[in-house]
């Protein structure tokens, strides 16, 4: 039999690191050689409850079984876990400590037969790095902390190749990064978070996930019948009291600034707001306003959401702000003289783009801005994600990438991740993709003068009424 031992110091509490790890098909989060896992016994784990995992290993996956077989409350799990030639038996012990929790975490490893033994020496070395990795990251999870991320050299040089960078936005690209700085256990309990555009795609998705990071919730939806029934649907699964909704066209100025009042009557604070609602248009529309869509929904609605609920946000510690952007705004500069694209002529997938670049800029501009208050302010793209919108909006791109996509889950987890992530609350002003900061231009004469940022602000100021 092969034995390891970790020791790891949380700083949550005994009930919380209890609760996250008695649910073992959290493991892939935490451990770099499970491949997936799930829990085949439904409700909350008790004594009984089996989970099926699939491990690295070789040439080949190794399935596994587990068994949860002892579970003391707060203290105590032991899983029992068997593959085919061999068994490994998980055992947890957590005991208080002054700053959260101290966790043993034991695996011992045995095989069935001579050979599987003397194989099992062989690999002990291997075994004992992996226990070791799992360790580490439980430890990211747990003790809430780790290394500020950064853009590596590496990450830069793929992005500015084109190519390696687009290959990034595929799911491909989620699969190698969605365990990049695992999130603790129920990170958004009692934090409130304003999110638009939640009703369907990477929104909707957002919102599950948020939820199941503990949020309280509040969907900023356009339709009144279509926003209802997703939040009865989500109040379904996640209790009542966890999900909100406000109804707001936010194309139009007036819903806007008609809506942030709403908000500071409802709520003291708000700590977190993810700008997320957005569509592209391939006509050129404008609306009842006089704005072109494009502009109104992705860059002006945004833009003043976001300065009309900053006092909710200056009221409680580690606010946060996420942009959702897109990577088509590497193609494109933006042009403050012509946001309205009045002066050429409108191709919608070029609006959308610049609309998304100017996003971004406001991040960054923002993340300076707001430092003093302790806000952080991210943007992100999700990749190409399969989505109702984008099959509507660029049908031959869809028809010939369909099976690279993404799911909308997987295009919403850096948003859930900025979100929650103690990490991420560390950094701003980044852009991210996959819970990794991502190069911002990455063609020429894609970046924009001083000049030209303090032209886009004041267009922005001048077509909100600010």
């Amino acid at each position: 039999m092969i034995r390891f031992e970790e020791i790891i110091e949380g700083r949550c509490s005994p009930q919380q690191a209890f609760g996250y790890l008695a649910e073992f098909a959290n493991i892939q989060a935490w451990d770099p050689t499970v491949l997936s896992a799930r829990a085949l016994t439904p409700g909350p784990a008790r004594v009984g409850s089996r989970f099926r995992l699939l491990l690295h290993s070789g040439l080949r996956p190794v399935r596994m079984h587990y068994t949860l077989v002892e579970m003391q409350p707060l203290g105590r799990l032991v899983f029992d876990g068997r593959g085919d030639t061999f068994r490994a038996l998980d055992r947890i012990t957590i005991v208080p400590t002054a700053r959260g929790c101290r966790l043993s975490y034991t695996v011992a490893v045995d095989f069935d037969d001579p050979a599987g033994r003397r194989l099992g020496a062989l690999a002990a070395p291997l075994l004992r790095y992996n226990i070791r990795r799992a360790g580490k990251r439980l430890q990211t999870i747990l003790g809430g902390d780790g290394p500020l991320p950064r853009l590596s050299r590496g990450t830069r040089l793929a992005d500015r190749l084109v190519f390696p960078g687009l290959i990034g936005f595929t799911c491909f690209g989620y699969r190698s990064g969605n365990k990049r700085w695992p999130l603790p256990p129920r990170p958004l309990e009692g934090r409130r978070v304003v999110l638009t555009g939640g009703t369907s795609g990477i929104g909707r998705a957002a919102a599950d996930q948020l939820l199941a990071c503990g949020a309280h919730l509040i969907i900023v939806g356009r339709h009144p019948e279509k926003t209802a029934a997703v939040c009865r649907q989500l109040s379904n699964r996640w209790g009542a009291e966890a999900v909100d909704h406000e109804i707001a066209d936010l194309s139009l100025m007036s819903d806007i600034r008609a809506l942030a009042p709403r908000l500071q009557d409802r709520y003291p604070a708000i700590h977190i707001l993810v700008n997320n609602a957005g569509a592209l248009f391939n006509a050129r529309e404008e609306t009842a306003e006089g704005f072109e869509k494009t502009l109104a929904i992705n860059l002006l609605g945004p833009y003043l959401l976001t300065r009309s609920v900053l006092p909710l946000l200056r009221q409680e510690p580690d606010a946060r702000i996420i942009n959702v952007s897109s990577g088509g705004m590497y193609t494109q500069k933006i042009r403050p003289e012509d946001l309205q694209h009045r002066q050429s002529a409108y191709d919608g997938t070029t609006a959308y783009a610049r609309a998304k670049r100017g996003l971004v800029i406001l991040t960054e501009l923002w993340a300076a801005e707001l430092a003093p208050h302790a806000i952080s302010v991210q943007a992100m793209h999700p990749g190409w994600v399969d989505t109702p919108g984008l099959q509507a909006s660029l049908p031959t791109f869809y028809r010939y990438l369909r099976p690279l996509l993404r799911t909308p889950a997987q295009g919403a987890d850096t948003i859930t991740w900025l979100a929650a992530s103690p990490v991420a609350g560390r950094t701003s002003g980044l852009f991210w993709l996959d819970r990794k900061p991502r190069t911002v231009h990455v063609l020429p004469g894609t970046r924009e003068t001083p000049a030209e940022r303090r032209a886009l602000l004041a267009a922005l100021d001048r077509m909100a009424g600010d």
